[in-house]
C-alpha cells in the first residue's frame, strides 16, 4: 500500500475534503462536515455512535438521533464512493474514518499557515452541544494565539515510532492573544513544570528552550499547554502527546487562578504526576513486560522495574527482582537502580505482612539509596513508610515532612503522612492530608491506599457513610482489598445495616479468614486497642474469645 493518504481533510479555514489527485469533493450537508470535523479530532479518529447522536443531534429524541446518523452515515458514503474514495468505517458502536487512508491538517504541525479559523463558517445554531465544542475548538486553534513561540522550531517528522527517545519533551506554554496576564502565567507554569518533572527522578525530561533558536526535541512524547484568560481566571489546557502521529494520551483543562500562587502550584503538581502515569501506560502498550525479553536501554529497564513493582503482587515483584539483579550485575552501586531496589523490598514486605525484626537490613538499603541521590524524595519517604510500620510516629513525621519539601507534589509522601496521623489515634489531621494526596495523584495505581487511609479515618471519628461509601469505591478496582471489605462491614454494622454486612463479610473475610486477621495483626497502629476495635466493629455479632492470637498474612 502506498504511503500516500487517499483523502485530504482541511478544517482551517472553510473545511473541505480532497482526493490524493486533488480533486475536491462536494460535501453540501453541514452535519455530513460537522460529522467529519467531529472525528478528525478524536484520539484515532473515532467517536462512539452515542456521542455523535449526542452532539450534532442533541435536540431531538433518541430515535430520531439514531435515524438522522443512520442517514448521514449513508449520505456521505455515497459522496465518498462517487469520488472512488473508502475512508469511513462504522459497526454498531463506533464511528470512524481509516487513519491509514486520511490525512487531517489538524494534525500536521507544518500545514497550518496563516489565520485561519478553525471550520470557519460552520455552525448548528440548534445543536448546543456541538456549538460548545466548536467554540471550544475554535479557542485551542486561535490563530493569534496558539502559534508557538518562532523560537522553538518543529523537527521534521518522524514515521518510525521506535526511532525516538523514549523522552518527553516539555514544549514551552502559549498563551492567547495578547493577554499580558496570560503570557506571565504561561512562563509561571512552563518554569514550575520544568521544576515539577525534573523532580520526579524516574521521568526522562528534555525542556523546550523559549529563548533560543533550538529546535523542539525529536522525542516520543511531547507536553503541550495553552493557556486561555477567562473570566478573570486562566485556562490551563494540558495535553500529553505520543508521536510521531500527535496521539493525545492524556489532556486536562484546569482552571488556575493568577491570585492563588498556592492552588496554580497544586495543579501543577498534579499535572507533572498524570505525565508520570501517563508515560507509564503508554510505555507499558509499547513493551514486552517480561523479565526475559532483551531489554535495549537503561530507561526501558527502569521502567520495566516500575510496571512490575506497581502490579503490587508477589508474581511480579520476583519479575522486578530478576530484572534489578541483572542491572546490578551490569553496574553495581548504580544510583538509578537502588531506588526501585529499595522501593520493591519495602512493598514486598507490605505484601508479606513483615515483621519488623527484618526491617533493619531495608533501613541500610534505603540509607545507600538516599546517599547515591540525596535529592530524590522517595528516599525520605521510603523511611518515613518504615518508619511509620514500627510505629515510631515522631519519626516517621520527619522524614515524610522532608519527602513533602524535596518534591511538594510526591502524592505518596501526603498518604503516609497522613497515615502517620490516624496510626497515631488522631484521624482528624489525616482527612485533609488524604484528600490531599488524592488531588494530586488522579492517575497513580496506588490510590486504593489513600483510599484505604481515609476510609479508615472516616470510621474511627464515626463517619460511617464515609467510611462506606470510601470503601465501595476501593473495591471498584481492587475488589481483593481486605481493608475495604473489613470497612464496608464494620460501617455497614455501625448504622444498623446488619444483613448487608453480613453479606459483605462473607465475600471475602470469611473465606479468607487468615487474610483478614492477618491484615489486622499487621496494621501498624500505635494503640493496638484500635486493632481490637476493628475486629469487633468487623465481628459484630460474634463472641471474639478472651487472648484469641491473630493469625499471619498468608
Amino acid at each position: 500500500m502506498s504511503d500516500q493518504p487517499d483523502a485530504l481533510i482541511y478544517l482551517f479555514g472553510t473545511p473541505r475534503v480532497e482526493s490524493s489527485a486533488g480533486r475536491r469533493v462536494e460535501i453540501s450537508s453541514k452535519k455530513a462536515i460537522a460529522l467529519l470535523a467531529t472525528l478528525a479530532k478524536a484520539d484515532r479518529f473515532e467517536r462512539s455512535r452515542t456521542w455523535l447522536q449526542r452532539v450534532l443531534w442533541g435536540s431531538r429524541a433518541q430515535k430520531q438521533a439514531q435515524s438522522s446518523l443512520r442517514r448521514e452515515l449513508s449520505n456521505l458514503r455515497a459522496v465518498f464512493a462517487r469520488a472512488g474514495l473508502d475512508v469511513l468505517r462504522s459497526d454498531n458502536r463506533i464511528v470512524s474514518l481509516d487513519e491509514t487512508r486520511v490525512h487531517v491538517d489538524v494534525s500536521d504541525e507544518h500545514g497550518r499557515g496563516g489565520k485561519l479559523q478553525f471550520c470557519e463558517g460552520l455552525d448548528l445554531a440548534s445543536e448546543e452541544e456541538f456549538e460548545e465544542w466548536l467554540r471550544d475548538m475554535r479557542l485551542h486553534f486561535d490563530r493569534e494565539t496558539y502559534d508557538r513561540p518562532r523560537s522553538v522550531q518543529r523537527v521534521e517528522p518522524v514515521s518510525d515510532r521506535s526511532a525516538l527517545p523514549p523522552y518527553i519533551a516539555v514544549v514551552p506554554p502559549t498563551a492567547a492573544g495578547h493577554d499580558a496576564a496570560a503570557a506571565m502565567m504561561a512562563r509561571s507554569i512552563g518554569d514550575g513544570l520544568s521544576v515539577a518533572l525534573t523532580r520526579m527522578r524516574w521521568l526522562p525530561i528534555v525542556s523546550g528552550d523559549g529563548e533560543s533558536d533550538r529546535q523542539t526535541p525529536a522525542c516520543r512524547y511531547l507536553l503541550e499547554t495553552n493557556i486561555i484568560p477567562s473570566e478573570g481566571e486562566m485556562r490551563a489546557t494540558f495535553s500529553f502527546l505520543e508521536m510521531p502521529g500527535r496521539i493525545i494520551r492524556w489532556t486536562d483543562t484546569r482552571t488556575i487562578s493568577p491570585q492563588d500562587p498556592a492552588s496554580a502550584a497544586d495543579e501543577i503538581a498534579r499535572t507533572a504526576n498524570c505525565v508520570g502515569a501517563s508515560f507509564d501506560v503508554c510505555e507499558q502498550r509499547h513493551f514486552d513486560t517480561s523479565a526475559s525479553g532483551a531489554i535495549d536501554s537503561v530507561n526501558e529497564e527502569l521502567w520495566r522495574i516500575r510496571f512490575h513493582i506497581n502490579q503490587f503482587n508477589r508474581e511480579s515483584f520476583a519479575k522486578a527482582r530478576i530484572l534489578i539483579d541483572q542491572g546490578m550485575r551490569k553496574t553495581p552501586e548504580s544510583g538509578e537502580l537502588l531506588m526501585p531496589q529499595a522501593n520493591l523490598e519495602l512493598w514486598q514486605h507490605w505484601v508479606d505482612c513483615a515483621k519488623a525484626t527484618i526491617f533493619r537490613a531495608l533501613a541500610v538499603l534505603i540509607r545507600a539509596a538516599m546517599r547515591a541521590d540525596p535529592l530524590d524524595a522517595r528516599g525520605p519517604l521510603f523511611n518515613g513508610i518504615l518508619e511509620t510500620w514500627q510505629r515510631r510516629s515522631g519519626s516517621a513525621r520527619t522524614h515524610l515532612e522532608q519527602a513533602c519539601t524535596l518534591d511538594p507534589g510526591l502524592g505518596q509522601a501526603y498518604v503516609h503522612l497522613g497515615s502517620t496521623y490516624y496510626l497515631a489515634g488522631d484521624p482528624e489531621p489525616a482527612i485533609d492530608l488524604l484528600k490531599h494526596a488524592l488531588f494530586l495523584t488522579p492517575l497513580d495505581p496506588k490510590r486504593f491506599l489513600a483510599l484505604g487511609a481515609l476510609g479508615t479515618s472516616y470510621w474511627m471519628l464515626g463517619r460511617y457513610e464515609e467510611s462506606l461509601a470510601t470503601a465501595q469505591t476501593i473495591q471498584a478496582t481492587h475488589p481483593g482489598y481486605v481493608l475495604a471489605h473489613a470497612l464496608e462491614t464494620a460501617s455497614l454494622a455501625a448504622m444498623g445495616r446488619t444483613g448487608e454486612a453480613r453479606e459483605v463479610r462473607a465475600e471475602l473475610i470469611d473465606r479468607k479468614p487468615n487474610l483478614y486477621r492477618g491484615m489486622l495483626q499487621w496494621m501498624p497502629f500505635v494503640d493496638r486497642g484500635w486493632i481490637a476495635k476493628l475486629r469487633q466493629a468487623v465481628e459484630f455479632d460474634r463472641i471474639i474469645p478472651s487472648g484469641e492470637q491473630l493469625a499471619r498474612c498468608s
